[in-house]
């Protein structure tokens, strides 16, 4: 399954054993997430994706979203078959790998604004994009998706409006072929065992050896129900916080979830691992500006707050570990402006970075660096967009004890 950022962050902060990481790295690939930018760190959502649950919560659904939504719903059985078979050959990590070339700057830049149009306005392409069989079937400059090289081929010249709208209709058929399959998983897991345990040969899942302190992987034992007091509650820290924090103001046409989740049992029952995972996404569309936010049940919990979308990714740019030793510095310096301006923390007593390798310990190239600072023997990771310059995402214990 493609993606674009995740990485070792997620696993350096939860701190889940490595053959786990190796099973949920498998999971991911196969499908069990949704869109590239989305969903990065959520521990909520990483919950969701080892039990092979799909769906969020909302406040309410546009009449663009329905609109997208009937399109993708009302595909032909041949356009279905297509995705199946593209989803079923899919071998990549990320996204431009299974395109023959990357979207330049100027590209990238219209199809997020032409993403927009899509998910809010039903802005849609005039025609689909072309699946064939081999390259023989189409000119060398044709945008299509070519089984015998599993990729898109893409022209050499700037991509028009029109071709931009086809890949940003491709990628939302794609995505609803991933959920589609992985809703039938879970219906078939759930068939097989009511009780709510997830057989992992039935949903495809590999036969992870659990260590005996995790206990039984269950739902029932990570999400807790949310009273409508707690719901309130976790929504207005968390609205509070992307004010001041980041200056956004959410509004009722975000979408919005709340899910109580409760790792004290993977943790030797330590509480400060039950918390309110907050989900804040703009729209559907997987640039969207998105915010993941978990709100400790204690002050002196673990508290998270990843940024994601277009807003924070404008520029794709991305470097590999040695690149991004010259702007480590920099990045020092802004992560411990942030800490000392909101939390009251000076230098650390020892600090290194991370964000260069994945799950099983590959060498990747990533747009932020990831700061991990230890202070009195306790780590806060926050990761800095090299780009924007941005502080994209922290998490740390005892940190709503510390806000200023």
């Amino acid at each position: 399954m493609r993606r674009n950022d995740l990485n070792q962050d997620v696993y350096t902060n939860i701190n889940i054993p490595d053959e786990m990481v190796e099973g949920l790295v498998s999971d991911l690939k196969k499908g069990r997430r949704r869109a590239d930018i989305r969903f990065r760190y959520s521990t909520a959502i990483m919950a969701l994706i080892i039990l092979g649950v799909v769906g969020l919560g909302s406040f309410g659904v546009s009449a663009a979203y329905m609109t997208y939504k009937n399109r993708i719903q009302d595909m032909s059985e041949e356009e279905k078959a297509d995705y199946e078979q593209e989803l079923s050959n899919d071998v990549y990590d990320t996204t431009s790998e299974a395109r023959v070339r990357d979207l330049t700057q100027s590209e990238y830049e219209r199809y997020l604004k032409l993403e927009d149009a899509y998910y809010k306005e039903g802005v849609f392409p005039q025609n689909i994009l072309k699946h064939v069989k081999t390259l023989d079937e189409i000119s060398p400059d044709e945008l299509a998706f070519v089984e015998e090289i599993n990729k898109i081929n893409m022209p050499a010249g700037e991509l028009t409006d029109e071709q931009l709208l086809q890949l940003i209709d491709h990628e939302a058929k794609y995505i609803y072929t991933i959920e589609q399959n992985a809703e039938k998983e879970t219906v078939a897991a759930q068939n097989e065992d009511p009780s709510g345990a997830v057989d992992t040969e039935a949903s495809g899942e590999d036969d992870t050896e659990w260590p005996e302190d995790w206990g039984e992987p269950f739902m029932d034992d990570i999400i807790f129900e949310v009273t409508p007091e707690e719901e309130a509650s976790a929504k207005e820290l968390a609205f509070g916080l992307l004010k001041d924090m980041y200056g956004e103001t959410i509004t009722d046409s975000w979408n919005c979830s709340v899910t109580g989740n409760d790792f004290s049992s993977f943790y030797g029952g330590d509480e400060a691992w039950i918390g309110y995972d907050v989900e804040i996404y703009e729209s559907d569309a997987p640039h969207a500006t998105t915010y993941q936010i978990t709100i400790p049940r204690k002050a002196s919990g673990i508290m998270m707050v990843n940024c994601c979308g277009k807003k924070y990714y404008s520029d794709p740019t991305e470097y590999t570990r040695q690149e991004a030793e010259a702007y480590v510095d920099e990045g020092k310096n802004a992560v411990c402006g942030f800490l000392k301006e909101w939390f009251g923390l000076g230098e650390p007593d020892s600090y290194d970075i991370g964000g260069f390798k994945n799950g099983l310990d590959e060498d990747i190239t990533s747009s932020t660096i990831c700061f991990i600072l230890t202070y009195g023997g306790e780590d806060i990771t926050v990761d800095w967009n090299i780009n924007s310059k941005q502080i994209i995402s922290f998490a740390g214990r005892g940190l709503l004890d510390r806000m200023h």
